[in-house]
């Protein structure tokens, strides 16, 4: 006969391999149907609370551990204390564990020892109590990286280019993965053809490092045009030896520090800084936010001399899907830290981020994006097929208005298609061409056929081919939330086209407003009246010229070009800030 102790070791294997298949709801309906809650045991009731908080069901496990913890029952208070301490609660850890009945108070000591020399020594190093409720990782982070704060970075080569790596998340399809791949081409064929940046010598191999590739999820974009340059590529997710054990630490302190960090600095640091030390890198360029957060505290560790952080959007207190509360202690103690500093691709953000953290101007550095002028040849003869036959439905229309775009909420799919409404009720002699897919593509088609204008639009989907669909517009419009650099301003104007966007972050930075362009007043919420004026003055504009204009091309040659990136982002990084 099975005992009960061998049906709950069945029922937590079989939730674990499903919380492994990511059927997390199938996992919880289980453990309900196994472990119903009104005739439990108190081994099954502490059982199932250890399965609920495992499939992330941690408010209805905690209510489960207090209920045992009521009947007085110190496994309970450990098992609670234990996994409140590993989410980063040490004084409710600490102060649960202490209430263990005196009987049986021996065998939990070594782990409220444990717990107690990290509660005291973050009361010492922040010179206060920490009250319950506190998370105590992002505090041991924010002293861990203090430690580092009087540091000596060693000297940077002189006369040359020294080894460096650039990191950030994966290399899918975003503007930021553009960016990071096409500095590593460059550099890289740089030391290929033993040529400089900036006068220096470019003498070092040039490495990406890339948290995660994985196809299923896309994460590969770019992949195949920086392995055909020789770019060196190292995937985090992949390395399984030669990892950091903490005992070559000499210093007891921050032994015990980086024994209580976020989850995601515990990986960054576990798999990265062999490879750190053994790259004896001079720089590090790490970009966007959860990349700083499971890189930078590594660099240190390994002692790479020269770091610097790559934010390439708002800070994420203004994107609140993409906060996390380690962000700002993070960047604030990253910023007193020698040989570290930050770096955009606007000065938009930096004044965003400069105002969040509260920090001075001088910690930043703007290096713009490096745009290539694209392609107006299709690369098969579908795009000119898809055209001629919406040219055929639309052949009244005299003027074509159009956007390259995500459909998904931050890019505003929906104030466009309430825009190419508005507009025809004065120009009905106008087409629509969206470029680009997203979730929310179905819904804004769906809108466009409630307002009667579908006919008008042509949603092209998601396109290799945008500038082909760029120079069949007349006038170029985003009406994004929330943006960084927005590269494709820069495109539509390299192809001749003007634009109108939003003040999302670096917008107004890439057009020169009255002469290739105009900004709205408010990116959350588009004046379409104010958007239908500006395009009538573009549409017209456009009829004047022939191509884009000297002022124009002279501002995008200054400002964009891949050999001023470079240039630009060689000279930021090859000196030690200010």
């Amino acid at each position: 006969m099975i005992t009960q102790e061998e049906k709950l070791a069945a029922l937590g294997k079989t939730c674990l391999t499903l919380k492994q298949e990511k059927k997390l709801a199938q996992a919880v309906a289980l453990i309900d149907s196994e472990l119903p809650t009104e005739a439990l045991t108190s081994l099954a009731m502490l059982k199932k609370a250890e399965f609920l908080h495992d499939v992330n069901e941690t408010e209805r496990a905690y209510a489960l551990y207090e209920t045992l913890i009521a009947q007085n029952n110190d496994e309970a208070r450990y098992e609670y204390a234990r996994r409140l301490y590993n989410t980063g609660l040490a004084k409710d850890a600490q102060l649960i564990l202490k209430k263990v009945s005196n009987g049986v108070q021996k065998k939990y000591n070594n782990y409220l020892g444990k717990i107690n020399k990290i509660c005291d020594l973050l009361e010492r190093l922040e010179g206060k109590a920490i009250p319950v409720g506190t998370n105590t990782c992002i505090i041991a982070m924010k002293h861990a990286i203090l430690f580092y704060r009087n540091r000596q970075p060693r000297q940077l080569p002189v006369g040359s280019f020294g080894r460096l790596a650039l990191c950030t998340g994966s290399l899918g399809s975003g503007g930021a993965e553009r960016q990071i791949s096409r500095l590593a081409i460059e550099i890289a064929r740089k030391y290929r053809q033993k040529g400089k940046i900036g006068g220096l010598k470019v003498e070092e191999p040039v490495e990406l490092i890339i948290r995660s590739l994985t196809p299923e999820l896309r994460q590969d974009f770019f992949l195949k045009e920086v392995l055909e340059e020789q770019v060196e590529v190292l995937e985090i997710a992949k390395i399984t030896g030669n990892l950091f054990d903490d005992a070559t630490i000499e210093s007891p302190e921050l032994r015990l520090l980086l024994s209580h960090l976020p989850p995601v600095c515990k990986y960054g640091i576990k798999h990265l800084v062999p490879h750190l030390c053994e790259r004896k890198l001079d720089y590090l360029s790490v970009w966007q936010d959860s990349a700083c957060l499971m890189i930078a505290l590594a660099a240190l560790i390994a002692g790479v001399p020269r770091i610097q952080l790559g934010l390439r959007g708002l800070p994420p207190v203004v994107r609140k899907r993409l906060f996390k509360p380690e962000y700002e202690p993070l960047y604030q103690a990253l910023a007193v830290v020698p040989g570290v500093d930050f770096m955009s691709n606007n000065h938009c953000v930096t004044r965003h981020y400069a105002d969040w953290l509260k920090l001075e101007a001088k910690h930043f550095q703007v290096v713009y994006n490096g745009v290539l002028p694209p392609s107006t040849e299709p690369s098969s003869e579908v795009p000119h097929k898809i055209w001629q036959q919406f040219t055929q439905k639309t052949q009244d229309a005299d003027t074509t208005i159009g956007g390259v775009f995500r459909f998904v909420g931050d890019k505003n799919p929906f104030a466009w298609i309430d825009f190419a409404a508005r507009y025809l009720q004065h120009h009905p002699a106008t087409r629509f061409v969206l470029v680009g897919d997203g979730d929310l593509r179905a819904e804004a088609q769906k809108r466009a056929e409630q307002l009667g204008i579908l006919e008008r639009i042509l949603f092209v989907g998601a396109s290799r081919d945008v500038g082909y669909w760029l120079q069949k517009m007349n006038v170029f419009i985003l009406f994004s939330r929330y943006e960084g650099l927005p590269n494709v301003l820069i495109e539509a104007q390299m192809v001749g086209v003007p634009v109108i966007s939003t003040p999302a972050g670096g917008s107004a930075e890439c057009f020169i407003e009255g002469v290739s362009g105009f900004i709205l007043d408010d990116a959350q919420t588009v004046n379409l009246d104010q958007a239908c004026r500006y395009a009538e003055k573009l549409v017209n504009l456009w009829r004047s010229r022939t191509g884009i204009c000297q002022q124009t091309q002279s501002f995008l040659q200054e400002r964009f070009t891949v050999e001023h990136m470079v240039g630009t982002f060689v000279k930021t990084i090859a000196s030690q800030p200010r």
